[in-house]
Protein backbone atom coordinates (compact mmCIF):
# COMPACT_ATOMS: atom_id res chain seq x y z
CA UNK A 1 0.00 0.00 0.00
CA UNK A 2 1.57 3.75 -1.18
CA UNK A 3 1.07 6.10 1.78
CA UNK A 4 2.23 8.68 0.32
CA UNK A 5 5.46 10.83 1.24
CA UNK A 6 6.04 13.20 4.12
CA UNK A 7 4.84 16.62 2.69
CA UNK A 8 8.46 19.15 1.70
CA UNK A 9 8.76 21.19 4.63
CA UNK A 10 8.69 24.62 2.21
CA UNK A 11 5.52 23.61 1.01
CA UNK A 12 3.64 26.04 3.74
CA UNK A 13 4.60 29.05 3.41
CA UNK A 14 4.83 30.88 6.78
CA UNK A 15 6.50 34.54 7.46
CA UNK A 16 10.06 34.56 8.28
CA UNK A 17 8.81 36.95 11.29
CA UNK A 18 6.65 33.71 12.52
CA UNK A 19 9.00 31.38 12.10
CA UNK A 20 11.28 33.31 14.51
CA UNK A 21 8.46 33.99 17.42
CA UNK A 22 7.61 29.78 16.58
CA UNK A 23 11.25 28.63 17.45
CA UNK A 24 11.95 31.54 20.48
CA UNK A 25 8.58 29.76 22.25
CA UNK A 26 10.17 26.49 21.44
CA UNK A 27 13.68 27.26 23.26
CA UNK A 28 11.76 26.84 26.35
CA UNK A 29 13.46 23.79 28.54
CA UNK A 30 11.02 23.27 30.99
CA UNK A 31 13.61 24.14 33.84
CA UNK A 32 11.14 25.65 36.41
CA UNK A 33 13.43 29.04 37.07
CA UNK A 34 9.55 31.14 36.18
CA UNK A 35 7.57 28.92 38.44
CA UNK A 36 10.29 29.14 41.25
CA UNK A 37 10.35 33.02 41.06
CA UNK A 38 6.45 33.83 40.83
CA UNK A 39 5.06 34.61 43.99
CA UNK A 40 1.91 32.52 42.50
CA UNK A 41 3.87 29.22 41.58
CA UNK A 42 2.41 29.96 38.15
CA UNK A 43 3.38 27.73 35.48
CA UNK A 44 2.05 30.08 33.16
CA UNK A 45 5.15 31.18 31.40
CA UNK A 46 6.26 27.46 30.89
CA UNK A 47 2.77 26.32 29.58
CA UNK A 48 1.99 29.41 27.70
CA UNK A 49 5.37 28.61 25.64
CA UNK A 50 4.44 25.27 24.67
CA UNK A 51 0.75 26.74 23.77
CA UNK A 52 2.44 29.32 21.80
CA UNK A 53 4.70 27.55 19.58
CA UNK A 54 2.33 24.95 18.57
CA UNK A 55 -0.10 28.03 17.56
CA UNK A 56 1.96 29.87 15.40
CA UNK A 57 2.81 26.85 13.37
CA UNK A 58 0.07 25.52 10.89
CA UNK A 59 0.74 22.17 11.85
CA UNK A 60 -0.76 22.59 15.08
CA UNK A 61 -3.75 23.97 13.59
CA UNK A 62 -5.67 20.77 13.90
CA UNK A 63 -5.65 20.51 17.48
CA UNK A 64 -5.47 24.21 18.23
CA UNK A 65 -8.77 24.62 20.44
CA UNK A 66 -8.56 21.27 22.01
CA UNK A 67 -4.48 21.56 23.18
CA UNK A 68 -4.77 24.92 25.17
CA UNK A 69 -7.91 23.57 26.66
CA UNK A 70 -6.41 20.53 27.95
CA UNK A 71 -3.02 22.30 28.85
CA UNK A 72 -4.59 24.83 30.58
CA UNK A 73 -6.99 22.73 32.45
CA UNK A 74 -4.31 20.54 33.85
CA UNK A 75 -2.61 23.72 34.44
CA UNK A 76 -5.20 24.44 37.28
CA UNK A 77 -5.69 20.81 38.11
CA UNK A 78 -2.04 20.85 39.09
CA UNK A 79 -2.76 23.66 41.42
CA UNK A 80 -0.50 26.25 39.69
CA UNK A 81 -1.43 29.90 40.40
CA UNK A 82 -2.48 32.17 37.78
CA UNK A 83 -0.57 34.77 36.49
CA UNK A 84 -0.54 38.19 38.10
CA UNK A 85 1.80 39.80 35.54
CA UNK A 86 4.29 40.76 37.75
CA UNK A 87 6.99 39.80 34.62
CA UNK A 88 9.15 37.95 36.93
CA UNK A 89 9.14 34.69 35.35
CA UNK A 90 10.59 36.45 32.01
CA UNK A 91 13.24 38.07 33.82
CA UNK A 92 14.52 34.81 35.06
CA UNK A 93 14.00 32.49 32.36
CA UNK A 94 17.50 31.74 30.86
CA UNK A 95 15.92 31.55 27.53
CA UNK A 96 14.20 34.38 27.40
CA UNK A 97 10.93 33.29 26.89
CA UNK A 98 8.71 36.57 26.51
CA UNK A 99 5.31 36.98 28.93
CA UNK A 100 3.63 37.97 25.50
CA UNK A 101 3.31 34.00 25.71
CA UNK A 102 1.10 34.32 28.64
CA UNK A 103 -1.29 37.40 26.62
CA UNK A 104 -1.64 34.62 23.85
CA UNK A 105 -2.18 31.70 25.87
CA UNK A 106 -4.74 33.61 27.32
CA UNK A 107 -6.56 34.98 24.04
CA UNK A 108 -6.38 31.09 22.40
CA UNK A 109 -7.81 29.85 25.93
CA UNK A 110 -11.24 32.43 25.41
CA UNK A 111 -11.49 31.53 21.90
CA UNK A 112 -11.00 27.75 22.09
CA UNK A 113 -14.34 28.14 25.27
CA UNK A 114 -15.79 30.22 22.77
CA UNK A 115 -15.97 28.20 19.68
CA UNK A 116 -16.10 25.07 21.40
CA UNK A 117 -19.80 26.68 22.96
CA UNK A 118 -21.13 28.51 19.87
CA UNK A 119 -20.42 25.21 17.56
CA UNK A 120 -23.16 23.16 16.47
Amino acid sequence: MNTGQAPDATAIAITHQTAEEAFDSAACIGCGACVATCKNASAALFTSAKISHLVLLPQGENERNERVIKMVNQMDSEHFGHCSNTEACEIECPQGISVLNIARMNYEYGRALFLRKNSY
